[in-house]
């Protein structure tokens, strides 16, 4: 028995009209008279008798309206609850490392603006433990410490660079000052050999500074005391904010430095979680900052 049905017929009740019924439910006439029918065939009683020019209801068919109220109360409640949950604000904790947690969540923050976010600095390998151990619902990392009790799904993909003022051009790359991130990388690798993910197959002659934080080392690269190397969608973040003659240039590459291929950006969660539809939502936006 659908709930419709009886939702129908209490409109017909209350205004002892099938037109005006229909109206008020958003369905035509025939609709409503087809439905009342049906209703009629399974509940096995006459609901409605012709009464004049109009339509009257059945002794049955009163006794089942007063019986129905407190089941459309109810699904009344229902139905605004799931409408009130699509506008409710949507909590998620949330772990990753400074490289997307420095522009990019703010960023993805002016789309998902219902989104309320508790947000945790780790570094790869910690991301996935915080996650395992249910401190966080989900993790975004581009250096993945794989635990089988988690899923990873690819969301985008970015292409590291080396960026500063475009003066280092006219120095040879032996003395270009590198700002490179103090955090050790837990996670053995053949590629690279530190959090900011530069190529092992070129080292870096000169490291001037060692900073804790991603934002320090944009901030002296910008006022053209180091240089860095980090994704290059950061820095097209960073620039947005900034007057031309702050932004970062894309410096040229040393001879040995190899072009990176893509690295892919994941989002990490336990196996049976349910992540709504957070998944579409940031691989839709890695790619818009393509």
């Amino acid at each position: 028995m659908s709930i419709d049905r009886i939702r129908y017929f209490a409109a017909v009740v209350e205004t002892h009209n099938l037109r005006k019924a229909a109206e008020m439910v958003g369905i035509s006439p025939p609709s409503m008279s087809k439905a009342i029918s049906v209703l009629e065939d399974e509940l096995g009683y006459r609901l409605l008798h012709p009464e004049g020019r109009g339509i009257g209801i059945t002794p049955k068919g009163l006794e089942i309206y007063r019986l129905s109220a407190s089941l459309l109360d109810e699904y009344k409640r229902f139905y605004e609850g799931i409408r009130e949950s699509e506008h409710r604000p949507r909590n998620l904790r949330m772990a990753t490392f400074e490289v997307f947690s420095s522009y990019f969540i703010s960023a993805f923050l002016k789309v998902e603006t219902d989104l309320d976010l508790l947000l945790l600095e780790k570094t790869p390998g910690h991301i996935e433990e915080a996650i395992a151990a249910g401190i966080v619902d989900v993790g975004i990392t581009s250096i993945p410490a794989l635990k089988q009790s988690l899923e990873y799904v690819e969301i985008g993909s970015f292409v590291p660079g080396i960026f500063g003022m475009k003066k280092w051009e006219q120095e040879p790359f032996e003395s270009w000052p590198f700002a490179i991130p103090t955090t050790e990388l837990r996670i053995h690798s053949s590629e690279i050999d530190s959090l900011d993910m530069w190529p092992r197959s070129a080292p870096r002659r000169r490291i001037k500074y060692r900073f804790e934080l991603l934002e320090t080392a944009l901030q002296t690269s910008r006022e053209g005391l180091s240089v860095l190397h980090c994704p290059s969608f950061i820095v097209e973040l960073h620039n947005t904010a900034l007057k031309s003659s702050f932004q970062l240039s894309t410096l040229k590459s040393p001879p040995r430095y190899k072009q990176q291929k893509p690295t892919p950006v994941y989002l990490v969660f336990r196996k049976g979680t349910d992540i709504g539809s957070l998944e579409g939502k940031l691989a839709k936006f890695m790619r818009s900052l393509r």
